[in-house]
């Protein structure tokens, strides 16, 4: 049978400790599992040696108050219980914590171990558990097929090694690192909302700070007929270049890193031997995907129909304002996986895009408009590139192309509509930008369009809009299509616009100050925000 400590290792490694439990209590032999449920008794009997599992939401029906909830903790030191395990359902609420802070409170006095794990099924732990207490290899084994069948999901899906590799570190609880062969680093993920993140953010800037010497390697499996040359139509391979994949030493594509200074656990190791296979067939498969001249050291994300190629960077929405895994999944489906990458994970704080940019998409302009109307966010696109090497400094061009417009819109992120702003014009952005500066910008953007702010709020709204689809578009058909109206009813709010100004929006010097104007005025809210 396995100790506390070992069981929460083993299988639960996310659980938080809330009290300060002794060595020798955590160190006890656990016989069986009981849950807490709302009827009477509500444990099936208590015997030395048992753990409790004691949900939230039960906890508060069996013991409504704090004394009912000391009676129980009491009840379980008396009956020489090893711990508690509360469960906290993914919507917790305040007297949800109300009831657990009564919990602690009286297991510290016992000096009886209290852990909390969230989010998870209580009968579902339960059977887990008695499982590890019955066989805890074969627990292990049942969990680890569990997550061999969620990566080979993602891999199916196309999520992208950084979403394979997140899964691992959820799982385990650590942080990891995926490596091809040779060092270079194809994913890192430190897992989020845990009690070790803060140990795992650390382990990973410690890997990146020392140039990947850190960490703890298990190799993966070697891939039978996986090519490991990069070949000419000679048959020979480039002096001048190399694959991330190859090595003369061994034929293993690469292997997983454990960062943190934590030993190898029996979890670690199971769920690694488990999911190595599948980590090295997809570490394989994109970089059979991609082009040979993808120098060591590249990620190798690059969609193998290029170059040449852009990149594309939109601000992603958080997981409140939107379900992010589902969104990335609909980015994929835009186009096929030889003319776009989707990089990063559910976590980035940006959408980042790799696409082809040839004759058939010049400049990517058609696909960057697509991720721009499902984002209903800006989205910025670098020049294009042909060199592997150059995909940094590309998407660190798109980045700047983006910022520069948030600057001007006001420093929101992720405001400005559903439009594409390519990198090649970012002196005109940043021009563009400098506008608000000028003085006495406002005072004068104000003066100019009063004529349009009098009136109902529906009103100065509806003049407004009319101004800047006029002013924004090339045509009258277009500024119709961008409000959603008749071509005829534009004709007729541009004419009623003209005679309540006295304003000829034909005249270029007119058109450039009131375009400056709405600029000045978005930047600050925009003019239906003034009165």
């Amino acid at each position: 049978m396995a100790s506390l400590r070992e069981l929460i290792q083993t299988l639960l490694p996310t659980a938080e400790p809330l009290v300060d439990a002794r060595t020798e209590a955590m160190a006890r032999t656990v016989t069986w599992v009981r849950l807490l449920r709302t009827r009477l008794p509500a444990f099936d009997g208590m015997d030395a040696g048992d753990l409790a599992l004691i949900p939230l939401n039960t906890l508060r029906a069996v013991a409504p108050d704090e004394a009912a909830r000391r009676e129980m903790v009491e009840y379980l030191a008396d009956h020489n219980a090893t711990g508690i395990l509360a469960i906290a359902s993914s919507g917790s609420d305040k007297e949800d914590d109300v009831a657990l802070k009564h919990l602690v409170t009286a297991a510290a006095v016992t000096r009886l171990p209290c852990l909390l794990v969230r989010g998870v099924e209580p009968s579902q732990l339960e059977r887990s558990l008695i499982g590890a207490v019955v066989n805890r290899r074969a627990e292990l084994e049942r969990q680890a097929v569990a997550l061999e069948r969620q990566i080979a999901a993602l891999a199916l899906d196309g999520q992208g090694l950084d979403a394979l590799i997140g899964a691992l570190a959820a799982f385990i609880g650590r942080a990891v690192a995926l490596e091809a062969r040779g060092g270079a680093s194809l994913a890192v993920v430190a897992p989020a909302g845990l009690p070790g993140s803060a140990a795992a953010a650390k382990a990973v800037s410690r890997y990146l700070g020392k140039h990947r010497a850190e960490g703890q390697r298990i190799p993966l499996p070697a891939v039978p007929g996986a090519p490991d040359t990069e070949r000419h139509g000679d048959g020979e391979r480039a002096e001048d270049e190399e694959s991330p994949l190859s090595d003369d030493a061994d034929e293993r594509p690469g292997s997983i890193v454990l960062l943190g200074d934590e030993p190898v656990g029996e979890r670690d190791r199971i769920a690694c031997e488990r999911v190595a296979p599948l980590l090295a067939l997809e570490i394989v498969r994109v970089a059979a995907e991609l082009p040979a001249n993808a120098g060591r050291g590249e990620t190798r994300t690059l969609p193998v129909e290029g170059p040449p190629w852009v990149a594309i960077a939109a601000r992603q929405p958080r997981p409140h304002e939107a379900d992010v895994p589902a969104l990335r999944r609909e980015l994929r489906l835009l186009a096929g996986p030889r003319r776009f990458m989707l990089r990063g994970s559910n976590e980035s704080l940006e959408v980042r895009i790799i696409a082809v940019a040839d004759a058939s998409d010049p400049g990517a302009q058609e696909i960057a408009k697509k991720i721009a109307k499902r984002l209903v966010r800006p989205v910025a696109v670098s020049k294009p590139f042909a060199d592997p090497a150059a995909r940094p400094a590309a998407e660190a061009e798109a980045r700047d192309a983006l910022e520069s417009l948030e600057r001007r819109v006001g420093g929101r992120s992720g405001s400005g509509g559903a439009q594409v702003v390519r990198a090649d014009l970012l002196p005109a952005h940043r021009l563009l930008g400098a506008v608000t500066a000028i003085p006495d910008g406002r005072r004068q953007a104000l003066a100019l369009l009063e004529p349009l702010l009098n009136g109902t709020p529906a009103a100065r709204k509806q003049r407004i809009a009319t101004l800047r689809a006029v002013l924004d578009t090339p045509g009258a058909a277009e500024a119709s299509s961008s409000l959603g109206v008749h071509r005829n009813t534009t004709a007729y709010r541009v004419k009623r616009i003209e005679e309540l100004t006295g304003w000829d929006l034909r005249e270029a010097d007119l058109r450039l100050a009131l375009s400056l104007a709405l600029r000045i005025l978005d930047a600050e809210g925009g003019p239906e925000a003034t009165s």
